[in-house]
């Protein structure tokens, strides 16, 4: 059974899940083959999946399995489990609660596609239609404080399936790093009265040496003290504390501006590895007018080594400025 552990010196909570370490690996080590098995992701082989959880089909929201382009499913192997258990605290040293949460899988696309990037802009677009429709339905748990997004692409990313997917875990305490966010961007704004996301937007958009995509809604940039090499930060340019709210003009923007994003890293960078996730607000707090959601992309070029991992900070071997130069002269589009 999956737990909860805090670590008494820095406060994070750790998810010990042995039934994570039973997930099949496509990837081979080596020179990179694909083992010859099949794809429990492809169209066709629904039965190696728990059930659909929602399906959609070329025109939204789907009732069956029947046309699918984007599935969602329960994950086979789930960090966290479904039970009505609840997180307990005590004043022992070594705090534990049982680990309960939600655990699913985005399923991309209904054919064997290795790159979100080769999606066309309908089916990139579902996708993220998915994301938001999940959030919203994760934020009416009662028992569930917090959604994370995430994509792992490629072995090095953490991907133990190729086919493309996305994973979405609810889980019923706020975890470490949005709490971090969250204590930072509050205490900018008692300072300066206004949401630190904000002044990013405006600061990266008036100096312009980091911008990578800049459109209607949305800006996407190399953030100034970026931890990893062609890290890019994707900010809505209207304030809000809550990716589920985003209307759905501006989730067929959002998916545009992100394979946008991979493309000029496709090309720039050789096709590498990569996650990207979502920070929003946790669902029992906003609307506040001091955080904003936002896509974190960083594509898997180096190594966190000794120091990162001990000290906390980060060694980045390319400038945000000279990152965005080399994105932005990468003109390729999907």
């Amino acid at each position: 059974m999956p737990e909860f552990r805090k670590d008494p010196v820095s406060d994070h909570w750790v998810i010990i899940a042995p039934n994570r370490a039973l997930r099949p690996e496509q990837f081979a080590s080596g020179r990179g083959e694909r083992p010859p098995q099949r794809c429990p992701f492809c169209r066709g082989h629904e039965a190696d999946t728990p059930a659909t959880v929602a399906a959609y089909d070329r025109h939204g929201l789907a009732g069956d399995d029947s046309a699918w382009q984007v599935r969602v499913v329960q994950n086979k192997y789930p960090a966290l489990d479904a039970d009505e258990r609840p997180l307990t605290a005590g004043p022992a040293l070594y705090e534990i609660g049982p680990g309960f949460g939600v655990h699913e899988v985005i399923i991309e696309a209904p054919d064997h596609v290795l790159s979100f990037g080769t999606l066309d802009e309908r089916q990139a677009e579902l996708v993220f239609l998915a994301y938001r429709d999940r959030l919203r339905q994760l934020r009416s748990n009662p028992r569930i404080a917090y959604g994370q997004l995430f994509k792992n692409s490629g072995a090095a990313a953490g991907a133990s399936l190729e086919h493309i997917h996305s994973q979405l875990i609810g889980t019923p305490l706020v975890p470490t790093q949005i709490q971090a966010e969250l204590a930072r961007s509050g205490a900018y704004f008692e300072r300066r009265g206004q949401c630190v996301f904000c002044a990013m937007i405006e600061a990266e958009l008036a100096d312009g040496a980091r911008i990578v995509v800049d459109s209607k809604a949305f800006v996407a940039f190399c953030p100034f003290a970026s931890q990893f090499p062609y890290e890019v930060w994707v900010l809505p340019k209207r304030h809000d504390c809550r990716f589920e709210e985003t209307e759905d003009g501006e989730i067929r923007e959002l998916a545009r501006a992100t394979r946008d994003i991979l493309a000029k890293t496709k090309f720039a960078l050789d096709s590498p590895a990569f996650n990207f996730l979502i920070h929003t607000s946790p669902f029992r707090l906003c609307p506040v007018s001091y955080f904003h959601w936002h896509l974190e992309f960083f594509p898997r070029l180096t190594k966190t080594a000794g120091f990162e991992w001990r000290a906390g900070d980060y060694i980045n071997t390319v400038s945000p400025e000279d990152a965005a130069r080399k994105l932005r002269a990468s003109c390729r589009t999907l």
